[in-house]
């Protein structure tokens, strides 16, 4: 069957290819017709006749040519453009007959005239300075796409299987919709939500801080962002889409609401989605939050830290086709709840508002199976743990960012955001097996327990940040003062009762457990924090700026562990060895100057600061005080240089610290998660980390053709990492402390480009490689772990006009694992990922819709058991109803072959887990859609226009 697919979808590429046969030319030379100066860079597009759709684009080159090929037999009409001329736009036709259209020399005229039907006249990809900006109509998706959809189509921009966007080999942290932020920073809820006809570009850049836009000195908050600029037919009216479907077996839902409403300045989105089909829409971290998940982790060893190395998640790939994907989960079948608005308005020349509120319920079970091995010098231990649990949370989440114009001088930025999160109805039972086998040989049972945990509890967090900025007559002297302040509280209960029996070498029983306890966390934070910056011109390419910083962060734990009472049916006895009341604070000092240098080609900036840190520790259950004073030194530096216009290299330097959290240094043991026990350190320091980045751009903006290589290098001194002790009874301990000897480098290396032979093909090529060091604490015997990841992406895709839309992918991950201590060798591991992707879009006439996708994984190396591979394929057909298309009806079938597993490796210290979660299995449903669309309202302002230029502006 999987080799039928396949062969259908190569079969179905080739009858496309084979119609473009006819190998079509036009070219020419274009000229300025006052000064007959030959015009380079102009931009020359092809469009069909037809329906206006882009064909082909180039500049010309240094002597004013043009040539754009492979162009099949049709009609079509050729635009050039230049700024500060005339628009020519001129009609062609190219015929097996005539397949060659020389046009001579084309003489472009000084006035600016309207000239009508043309829809397109610039370039489908533009860049200025650190910016790419995508003409999103030039790259055609799928009827009813999404911007996700539309992302997938853009050179050096990769959509993962969970929805995560990356660009240049970085993940984007913010998506903004015309500059502003849309519902704070969680870029999926623009991606999953918006739809792609609504976008006119698509802007790439590197995203900073208010204070850094504003200064013009980077303060290494850089992050990688996306700005889609929308359509100016479409800020006005009504636009959205309705959604209703139901499948069986397992009584399947799903269905939502969105819509965008623009009335003069204001405009306003909202969105509700009710769904069984894990389809969650927002990232993972609001059902995480405050809360944390160290209760809700079942059988789990607890031991953090680890990372996940699987190279498939337990969605199991959902893809477009049915809809089931769509959003991250942590293992599990969830249903959830999402309702959302955002509002934006410019109130007046003075006062500008944004604005959300979203809310957002997950119900998630799931049935975990796991088996893991722990590593010491003479020998493994084994468990096999089997876990059935329940998470359910709510989450209430508002954020606001006013910006007030005083005068053209001064202004000032406001930015509050609340977020309350609840924990309810969440349980796990879970039972483990726990084994030895010894070095010198031999393996026994240590323990069997079986455990129940109830976990409820609440909490919030209120930040607030108020940014006053002045500029000064002479450009560049700017002012800045910054306050931030945050307010939170977290109560969490756990009820956790367990049975354990313990077994010596010779199988013989020694000791029975049981425990029945009521674990009470609550914790407070108090943050404050005052900031200034002043910049002054020293040259016309010159900035110096001078900063300070206080920082005051105040924290309480509170934990207190009470006993079942048989007599009273209450958990009324106080246990004090687990129970304990801790205060900590951290008071922060820093003091720094930074020059930048800005030529033509290059640009450069060296700062230097010094902080002073000291760390109060206040043992209130038992009166002990410890103070701690650190003074570091952040040196740091930052080259960028612009070899052309479409390439550049950047270099960045920056050493920063890290402060043991509250957790940490609580000297208090933490036993919910039995039989491993984890114990602060009230002694723990600061940590200091040196972080290195080296990337190169290109981008040829005439073939296509582009390459993003992105190389990082970071070391952390005194890094704050566990000390893990065998206990007798099969468990561990583990305890934070400060080691050295811990780095890590990396690469990715991206490569896109058509393929000439196969107008509308784009092969993308992207490699990572990283190599790590970490080092942790073993039966206080050091060790060092090293690991190696290699990871290749192959992926061609394919578009035929608006009919066909294809893409395969090959992807292959490789870890392995070295311990550096000779007396766990014996457990160095190899294991690969493998994973085989195809997706098919195809459009039949009178609006039938059929979309497939395919993914087939192998799994090598893992525990036994876990090394299965499986298929996954979906399908849907759809038909456009009413004479609008505004309607469509869908059947799709998820997991065909009822094959969908979720199988995980996580690795850690002198730890390896194989993990098999619950997954959605095959289901069918039958949905309905309705296209929202009403034209109307009064034209947009001109003061609304200037608010929603955009963060970059591109030229």
């Amino acid at each position: 069957m999987k080799k039928v697919l396949l062969l259908c979808m190569l079969l179905s590429c080739l009858q496309h290819a084979q119609a473009q046969k006819t190998n079509g030319i036009i070219r020419g030379t274009l000229q300025d017709s006052a000064s007959a100066t030959l015009l380079a860079d102009a931009t020359v597009s092809v469009v069909r006749l037809s329906d206006s759709s882009l064909i082909s684009f180039t500049l010309t080159d240094t002597k004013g040519r043009f040539e754009i090929k492979n162009l099949e037999a049709g009609s079509y009409y050729v635009v050039s453009s230049f700024t500060g001329l005339q628009t020519f736009k001129k009609n062609f036709v190219i015929s097996p007959g005539n397949p060659i259209i020389d046009m001579g020399l084309i003489k472009m005229e000084r006035f600016y005239k309207t000239l009508e039907g043309v829809v397109i006249t610039e370039a489908p990809v533009r860049i200025s300075g650190d910016t790419i900006s995508y003409k999103a109509d030039a790259f055609k998706t799928k009827p009813n796409a999404t911007v996700e959809d539309l992302l997938k189509k853009l050179p050096g921009v990769q959509v993962e299987r969970d929805g995560t966007v990356k660009a240049q080999g970085e993940n984007v942290q913010k998506v903004y919709v015309d500059g502003k932020e849309f519902f704070n920073s969680d870029p999926k809820l623009a991606t999953k939500n918006l739809t792609a006809e609504m976008v006119d570009q698509v802007e790439v850049f590197d995203d900073m801080s208010e204070q850094a836009k504003f200064s013009r000195i980077d303060d290494g908050s850089r992050t990688k962002a996306i700005n889609l600029k929308l359509k100016k037919d479409k800020k006005k009216g009504v636009f959205g889409k309705a959604y209703a479907g139901a499948g069986r077996p397992g009584e399947r839902f799903d269905m939502g609401l969105n819509a965008n409403i623009f009335k003069g300045a204001m405009q306003t989105y909202v969105f509700a989605k009710n769904n069984n089909t894990n389809n969650i829409g927002f990232t993972v971290s609001d059902i995480v939050g405050t809360m944390g998940m160290g209760a809700l982790t079942g059988s789990g060893m607890g031991m953090g830290g680890g990372m996940n190395v699987s190279g498939r998640g337990m969605m199991g790939g959902g893809g477009s086709t049915g809809g089931f994907s769509g959003g991250t989960n942590s293992g599990g079948i969830t249903k959830s709840s999402n309702v959302g608005i955002n509002y934006r308005d410019t109130w007046s020349k003075f006062f500008e508002v944004n604005g959300s509120y979203s809310f957002n319920h997950t119900n998630t079970g799931n049935e975990r199976i796991s088996n893991s091995k722990t590593f010491y010098p003479d020998s493994t231990r084994l468990q096999d743990a089997f876990s059935n649990s329940r998470r359910e949370n709510d989450n209430h989440r508002i954020n606001m960012n006013t910006v007030y114009t005083i005068d053209s001088f001064n202004s000032i930025i406001y930015n509050p955001n609340f977020n309350y999160q609840k924990t309810f109805n969440t349980f796990s039972r879970d039972s483990l097996d726990i084994g030895f086998e010894k070095e010198s040989g031999g393996s026994y049972l240590a323990n069997k327990i079986l455990s129940l945990t109830n976990t409820t509890g609440d909490g919030y967090n209120w930040n607030n940040n108020l940014i006053w900025r002045r500029k000064f007559r002479r450009p560049g002297r700017t002012l800045s003062l910054n306050l931030s302040g945050t307010l939170g509280a977290t109560k969490r209960n756990v009820q956790s009762a367990y049975d354990g029996d313990f077994f010596n070498a010779a199988g013989v029983k020694w000791r029975d457990s049981t425990a029945n306890v009521l674990n009470v966390n609550e914790s407070e934070t108090n943050n404050f924090g005052l900031s200034f910056s002043y910049t002054e011109p020293i040259a016309r390419d010159k900035i110096l700026e001078f900063n300070y910083s206080h920082n005051s962060n105040e924290s309480l734990s509170e934990r207190e562990v009470l006993g079942f009472d048989a007599a009273t049916g209450k958990y009324t006895v106080p246990n004090s060895r687990l129970s304990n009341n801790f205060e900590n604070k951290n008071v922060s000092d820093r003091a720094g100057t930074n020059l930048r240098i800005v030529k033509k080609k290059y640009n450069y900036q060296l700062g230097f600061s010094v902080q002073q840190t000291s760390i109060n520790s206040n043992n209130l259950s038992t009166t002990k005080l410890l103070n701690q004073k650190f003074t570091n030194y952040f040196p740091t530096a930052s080259f960028n240089y612009q070899f052309a216009r479409s390439r550049s290299v950047r270099f960045n330097y920056r050493g920063s610290t890290r402060q043991p959290t509250v957790t940490q240094l609580q000297e208090v043991p933490d036993v919910t998660n039995p039989p491993n026990v984890y114990i602060g350190n009230p002694l723990l320091g600061q940590e200091f980390s040196n972080n290195f980045s080296l990337s190169y751009n290109f981008f040829d903006l005439i073939k296509f053709r582009n390459l993003f290589a992105v190389l990082t290098f970071n070391n952390t001194m005194n890094k704050i990492t566990n000390a893990i002790t065998q206990l007798r009874t099969g468990g561990q301990q583990t305890r934070p402390v400060n080691l050295d000897g811990a780095y890590n480098v990396s690469g990715t290396f991206n490569v896109g480009f058509p393929i000439k032979k196969m107008q509308g093909g784009n092969f993308n090529t992207n490699t990572r490689i990283a190599y790590g060091r970490d080092v942790t604490m073993i039966n206080d015997v050091e060790n060092f772990t090293k690991n190696l990841t290699v990871g290749e992406d192959l992926r061609l895709s394919y578009n035929y006009k608006e009919k066909l839309d294809m893409g395969i992918g090959v992807s292959s991950n490789y870890t392995r694992v070295r311990y550096t201590n000779t007396d766990y060798a014996r457990n160095n591991q190899n294991y690969f990922t493998h994973a085989l992707s195809a997706d098919v879009t195809h459009t039949f006439p009178k609006g039938i819709i059929l979309s497939t996708d395919f993914d087939y994984t192998l799994y090598t190396g893992r525990t036994d058991g876990f090394n299965q591979n499986f298929a996954l394929w979906n399908a849907g057909l759809a038909k456009e109803l009413f004479k609008n298309k505004r309607g469509e009806i869908k059947f799709s079938v998820y997991d065909m072959l009822n094959q969908n597993i979720g199988i995980t490796r996580n690795a850690s210290d002198n730890y390896i887990e194989d993990v098999r979660n619950s997954v959605l299995n095959r289901f069918f449903m039958l949905t309905f859609t309705y296209r929202l669309t009403r034209m109307g309202g009064r034209a947009m302002p001109a003061i609304m226009e200037r608010a929603t230029r955009g963060i970059r502006i591109t030229q």
